[in-house]
């Protein structure tokens, strides 16, 4: 009897290295129509509400705005500046119909053009196309989808390139995601085959059902130590919007408001 003990131990010995050598099976991949629809929709509902501070860090000093915004569907945006009191008022509002900036003080609308759609917001490291994205990552890129190591653990990656004609300022885009809920971890924007900014999301919240980073921070390669960072305060989707929100008249209501 003892020696038959004596054997077993060998034999599951034996086995040990192995099963614990043994890799979990690899899980299939997603679509890569799945993550990008996600990532087109993550700060997408049918309506929400939101307020934000902007922190904005650059060779001036720091600048920290609040704003207020409020979506309905994927083609309209209001964003309103409440603070600081110089700046309360200014908004930028889009619709099916184009982008436009408005300036309180002299009560002009103005719109923006598609060609500026890359060009800096409010002085900050983000994009016209960053805060009311036009373009689509289903639609408007080719995309290829991997799964790779990072920091210690296995991430989705998204390489997304621009079709001809998308009106953005990289040539390449890279996400990577959470492997389980396809929640962005970074994304890495490529100009001339070198990063020239990253963006970092954080503090992932669950809102109505939906996992949401809370944070984003804009960083600029060839900028040491300037960044964006966005902090939500408050968020809620698929709340009631009315439509005449996002007319012209609904602007100058808002940004009156304070």
């Amino acid at each position: 009897m003892q020696m038959g003990i004596f054997r077993l131990l060998i034999f599951m010995a034996a086995l040990l290295p192995w099963s614990l050598s043994a890799e979990e099976p690899t899980k299939p991949l997603p679509t890569l129509e799945e993550v990008t629809k996600k990532l087109d929709d993550l700060y997408r509902s049918e309506s929400s509400k939101s307020t934000v501070v902007m922190e904005i860090v650059n060779n001036r000093g720091k600048r920290t705005l609040t704003m207020d915004q409020w979506t309905r569907g994927e083609d309209n945006a209001l964003i309103i500046i409440r603070k600081p009191a110089r700046e309360a008022g200014t908004a930028t509002l889009k619709t099916d119909e184009g982008l436009w900036n408005y300036a309180p003080r002299a009560d002009r609308l103005i719109r923006v053009p598609s060609g500026l759609l890359s060009d800096s917001w409010m002085g900050s490291h983000f994009t016209n196309d960053d805060l009311v994205r036009e373009s689509s990552y289903d639609d408007d890129f080719v995309g290829e989808l991997s799964r790779v190591e990072e920091g210690g653990r296995k991430v989705l990656k998204v390489k997304l390139t621009p079709k001809k004609g998308t009106p953005v300022e990289f040539e390449r885009l890279e996400y990577f995601l959470d492997e389980e809920a396809w929640v962005p971890i970074r994304a890495d924007f490529y100009d001339k085959g070198k990063i020239y900014r990253k963006m970092e999301f954080r503090d992932v919240r669950d809102v109505d059902g939906k996992k949401v980073p809370f944070v984003m921070e804009l960083s600029v390669m060839d900028k040491p130590g300037e960044r964006t960072t966005i902090s939500y305060t408050e968020l809620r989707l698929n709340i009631e919007v009315p439509e005449s929100t996002f007319t012209q008249q609904g602007l100058r209501r808002a940004a009156k408001q304070r």
